[in-house]
């Protein structure tokens, strides 16, 4: 089990955070890191982000993916697959992190086709944030699903388990968490049978606006 890093944090402005991210990534503690320039691709080229990617571009295995709001289906699939383009075309990100995506079994083919127009167009790997376990069909037709999104609290008291022959690898992403139970919400992660993880300390409403506070996680180790 690695880190998969929702970097939604500037390279310039946080540039210490950024750092410590690109240097973990080359020791092998982080498996994924998506980028966020403005809740999207925004509508110009940051060259800080170009920067950052090219930091990263020569680590072994590392996914690189760019944020795309889906709108749990409500958004058109030629917006999403123009943006995960653009992504491309700026900063050489293929991946797709693909947020707000619906866990129902009747969004599950629009989300087949969606992936499949991405593929065709040279993108990936492909990333879906339901937030929660969606229908075994969306395990089916990406790479890594984000199975759990919430606080401390909530994990703690669910404690997912990760059942199932399915494609897509699986990912936790935890916030609020007590500085001290930082290392033991990994290993729960662990034993759960998440493929990626992330704790952090930080808070809502934005808990991934920079790396952890806490030294405890595995990215600022």
């Amino acid at each position: 089990m690695n880190d998969g890093v929702p970097a939604y944090f500037h390279p310039d402005r946080e540039a210490a955070d950024w750092t410590a991210l690109v240097a973990a990534a080359r020791a092998g503690a982080v498996g994924i890191v998506v980028i966020n320039p403005a809740s999207g691709v925004g509508s110009g080229t940051d060259p800080a982000y170009r920067r950052a990617r090219a930091a990263l571009a020569d680590i072994p295995g590392l996914v690189v993916a760019g944020y795309v709001d889906t709108a749990y289906g409500a958004r058109p699939a030629a917006e999403i697959l123009a943006e995960a383009c653009a992504y491309g075309e700026r900063y050489g990100v293929r991946g797709v992190f693909a947020d707000q995506v619906p866990s129902g079994r009747e969004h599950l083919p629009a989300y087949a086709a969606l992936a499949a127009d991405l593929r065709a167009a040279g993108l990936g790997p492909l990333l879906l944030n339901p937030g929660v376990r969606p229908d075994e069909g969306y395990l089916g037709i990406a790479d890594v699903v984000v199975t759990f999104e919430g606080s401390w609290d909530t994990y703690r008291a669910q404690r997912p388990v990760e059942t199932g022959d399915h494609r897509a690898r699986t990912w936790h992403l935890v916030h609020g968490t007590p500085t001290g139970m930082i290392e033991a919400t990994r290993s729960w992660m662990l034993q759960a049978g998440a493929d990626h993880a992330y704790v952090t300390d930080r808070r809502l409403p934005n808990p991934w606006a920079g790396l952890p506070h806490s030294s405890g996680s595995a990215v600022v180790a």
